[in-house]
């Protein structure tokens, strides 16, 4: 069984999809494994992921027969369909640094967390720079008690 598995949403996004699977096939936490979650793309999605999922034996995909409109519902169909303990989310536009699974994995097991969340960074293509996505949030390592706490976490990222 995998430690953690990563559900890979996408729609219509064929081109960024491979660059968002490659990120998390080369986390240093090896034992893994990716999801695709496809909300019924209407593009080469469904090629694509099939090429990712013939190139390595921890890819799988899902495909929704009808688009939810939504990011939730392949969310959900990705957890159930997960063997790992532990999910982590990630949509067909974004990348994992190196170390994320491994390092949050880590953290969740020392503090005994529900769940735990790390410094996200956007990508501004038209320049190619990086900029933290609410960098007062993860200012500091904290444990916190529930949502009322730190409401924040929550938020759509």
């Amino acid at each position: 069984m995998p430690d953690c598995t990563v559900v890979v949403i996408s729609y219509n996004d064929a081109a960024r999809l491979p660059r968002a699977v490659r990120s998390v096939l080369r986390q240093s936490l090896r034992d893994l494994e990716v999801i695709i979650a496809d909300d019924a793309s209407t593009d080469a999605t469904p090629e694509v992921a099939a090429r990712l999922v013939a190139s390595d034996p921890r890819v799988r995909y899902l495909r929704r027969e009808s688009n939810s409109g939504g990011c939730g519902a392949p969310r959900n169909d990705g957890i159930d369909a997960a063997s790992a303990p532990y999910v982590m989310f990630l949509d067909s536009d974004d990348e994992l640094p190196k170390h994320a699974c491994k390092s949050l994995l880590a953290e969740i097991e020392r503090t005994g967390a529900d769940f735990v969340s790390g410094q996200i960074s956007r990508l501004f293509e038209s320049t190619g720079r990086l900029h933290p996505y609410y960098p007062t949030l993860f200012a500091r390592r904290r444990v916190i008690e529930g949502i009322r706490e730190e409401p924040e976490m929550f938020l759509d990222s």
